[in-house]
């Protein structure tokens, strides 16, 4: 009876640590965590895993450990460990899992709120690694890195691979990942790399035409933040992917007109291409005033007087109420030695001004 016994307990033992079960090492490591000695938990853990590397309790004890100690990729590490050998941990994995990420989560918020980018960028980094699997986190870690590539352009790249991380983990249904999109689209011109950038929008449009509206309002967003290199690029993109499906529209040819108009400085020759533009947008929209005024400026901005007074005289007979297009107007026909005619529209702007 004693032997018959005796084979039992060996099999009960044998059964235990096949099942993973707890070792002295992992019950003592699991006090010393109570007790936040981290350094010493984490000591006796990789013990016991030593022992029984299918020990769940042990890799539970050792991401607990490294949550309190701040280093928590190696946490998340441990803790889907325990939860791959053991599911009835998920709950409480899930759970630590979440309170690490929520933690450099809102510290990044908070740092970003008051303006300390580096410190954003760390907490939420920390974040991405707490839980590399929430796609806001590396989303508000490309806003930081943008926002930080202004002072120094090293962070541009660093930007992209957040941005390419949140495209990763993400769905086109997510309101992310339309922004992260627009953020790569940005950083892309951002770094010189606008072939890329054309080249993943245009297998965009290759696979549905009809997502032009997606480039274009991420075009339409570059110019309202005054990139307009990034406007330009995602816009005429927007354009071909409309001319494709027959929906052009005037609204993205004036937009494009803007952008390289406001790339005069750099490349002057963006001039006559935004002037092509704008005849484009004219094309769908006869006399819009708008488009017609843009045309009268670019063509002053090339000091063409002779075109100024062509379409200056256009603008006027759309809008005759705007100074503006007078006071253009008489300086092309002073240029062109047309005093009467200078004469005459200058006397128009100092009517219209007084009003």
């Amino acid at each position: 009876m004693t032997r018959t016994r005796s084979l039992s307990i060996f099999a009960v033992l044998a059964t235990m640590v096949a099942l993973g079960c707890q070792s002295v090492a992992t019950t003592s490591a699991k006090l010393r965590n109570q007790e936040g000695n981290y350094e010493m938990a984490i000591k006796l853990a990789k013990e016991a895993l030593e022992d029984n590397p299918k020990d769940a309790e042990a890799h539970f004890q050792m991401g607990v450990s490294y949550s309190y100690l701040d280093s928590v990729a190696l946490a998340y590490e441990h803790f889907m460990m325990a939860k791959k050998l053991d599911p009835e941990k998920t709950a409480d994995v899930d759970n630590n899992i979440q309170s690490n990420f929520a933690k450099h989560y809102k510290l990044g918020q908070s740092s970003f709120n008051r303006q300390d980018l580096q410190t954003a960028a760390v907490e939420f980094n920390l974040a991405t690694r707490a839980n590399p699997t929430q796609s806001v986190a590396y989303y508000n870690l490309a806003v930081v890195y943008q926002r930080l590539a202004l002072a120094d352009s090293t962070n541009h790249e660093k930007a992209l691979a957040a941005a390419d991380k949140v495209l990763e983990l993400s769905n086109p249904s997510e309101a992310n990942y339309v922004k992260a999109l627009q953020l790569a689209g940005h950083e892309l011109v951002a770094l010189g790399r606008e072939d890329e950038a054309v080249n993943r929008f245009k297998r965009l449009i290759e696979e549905d035409p009809a997502s032009y509206k997606v480039i274009e309002d991420i075009g339409t967003a570059e110019l309202e933040q005054r990139s307009y290199s990034s406007a330009a690029v995602f816009l005429k993109l927007a354009a071909q992917a409309r001319a494709k499906v027959g929906a052009d529209d005037a609204k993205v040819y004036y937009n494009i007109g803007v952008a390289l108009y406001n790339l005069r400085k750099e490349d002057p020759a963006r001039i006559n291409e935004a002037i092509t533009y704008y005849q484009k947008s004219l094309d769908i929209a006869p006399d819009d005033p708008d488009t017609v005024f843009n045309i009268l400026v670019a063509y002053a901005a090339k000091e063409d007087w002779s075109n100024v007074a062509l379409w200056g005289e256009k603008y006027v007979s759309v809008n005759s109420a705007d100074a503006n297009g007078w006071k253009l107007l008489a300086r092309s026909y002073t240029e062109m030695g047309d005093e009467d005619k200078a004469a005459e529209a200058i006397k128009r702007y100092e009517m219209l001004r007084q009003q």
